[in-house]
């Protein structure tokens, strides 16, 4: 395999050469080749020097993403994702904690309904129970909105699932 190296330290001479390092390199990686350290008196020239090698394969050194090429017309993976939020900004999808909120505020006023209709209390204060309207108004509600809150419960749902896979695949997951 041919080896490509790079040193840090051009000033000065490499102490120890690199036919001198015999570790294989069957999986290319950064590794350090430090030199011993040569101290003497003051009188002569004391120093300290330390090599650092780099091995690389070839293919590896040249692996540069498709869109950072300087001919390439392809947007950075940020650029994808607003280019797609402002496509999708068109159709509006409230978030899922709208449905919910929405889902449990039905179910309330359903279930509120049917313990008003049993026990004879005026609907909202205003329609007493006496009235004509009194058992269709009670009856719409506790009918209809139960499975309403069962609809806004499942598209809460939905819609959580939807904007999770959205922020997985945005992720790299899938």
């Amino acid at each position: 395999m041919p080896m490509q190296t790079l040193s840090l330290c051009t000033l000065h001479p490499p102490l120890a050469t690199l036919s001198t390092f015999t570790k294989t390199l069957e999986n290319p990686s950064i590794f350090t080749l430090r030199t011993p350290h040569k101290t003497t008196n003051r009188s002569s020239n004391s120093y300290r020097r330390r090599i650092t090698v780099f091995a690389v394969k070839g293919e590896e050194e040249q692996s540069t993403p498709s869109w950072a090429k300087p001919d390439s017309d392809e947007p950075p993976p940020w650029a994808r994702n607003e280019t797609q939020q402002t496509s999708s900004s068109s159709s509006f999808e409230p978030p899922f904690f709208v449905y919910l909120l929405a889902s449990a505020i039905t179910a309330i006023a359903a279930v509120g309904s049917v313990f008003e209709y049993v026990n004879q209390k005026p609907v909202f204060g205003v329609l007493n129970s006496d009235s004509i309207f009194y058992a269709p108004v009670l009856g719409f509600f506790a009918f209809t909105g139960v499975p309403t809150a069962a609809f806004l419960w499942f598209k809460s749902v939905e819609v959580a699932n939807k904007e999770a896979e959205e922020q997985d695949r945005r992720d790299g997951y899938r």
